[in-house]
């Protein structure tokens, strides 16, 4: 005797031929074709009568920890976005503050090269004047030893 799946086709799982006289017989005993064996060892109906207490506590209690889990890992990922968050903040503080630090640079740069400028005027200047006054001091000492 076979024992018919839920297809209706013979399980693969079971003999068709009979045991020899004096060994014991290790099939399960023949299962009505409204209820099918799952792999957990349990009988479940066809029908559509609601699963066994047992069932639904386990269910229940699984749902509940996959709800806890999802719950903790939502909490993780707003803690780590905060994180995160407050890098990006500080990172965007220390760019701006870089960025003005720059700004000031470039400015004292500016600054230097025009002072700079100013003075290569004023050393210009000087020096025209001094060769000036050299050129008059020597004129005045060639027209006194002239004379």
């Amino acid at each position: 005797m076979t024992r018919l799946g839920v297809s209706g086709e013979p399980s693969p799982c079971t003999s068709t031929s009979r045991n020899a006289p004096g060994v014991a017989s290790t099939q399960r005993p023949q299962v009505s074709s409204s209820r099918v064996r799952f792999v957990s060892g349990g009988d479940r109906p066809l029908t559509s009568e609601p699963p066994p207490r047992w069932a639904r506590r386990r269910r229940h209690s699984v749902s509940r920890t996959i709800a806890a889990e999802l719950a903790e890992n939502r909490r993780l990922a707003r803690e780590l976005s905060k994180r995160e968050e407050e890098k990006l903040d500080r990172l965007i503080a220390i760019g701006e503050e870089a960025s003005a630090q720059q700004d000031t640079a470039n400015e004292l740069r500016r600054d230097a090269v025009i002072a700079v400028r100013r003075l290569a005027t004023a050393v210009e200047e000087a020096t025209g004047a001094f060769q000036l006054g050299l050129e008059k001091l020597l004129q005045r000492l060639i027209s006194n030893t002239k004379s």
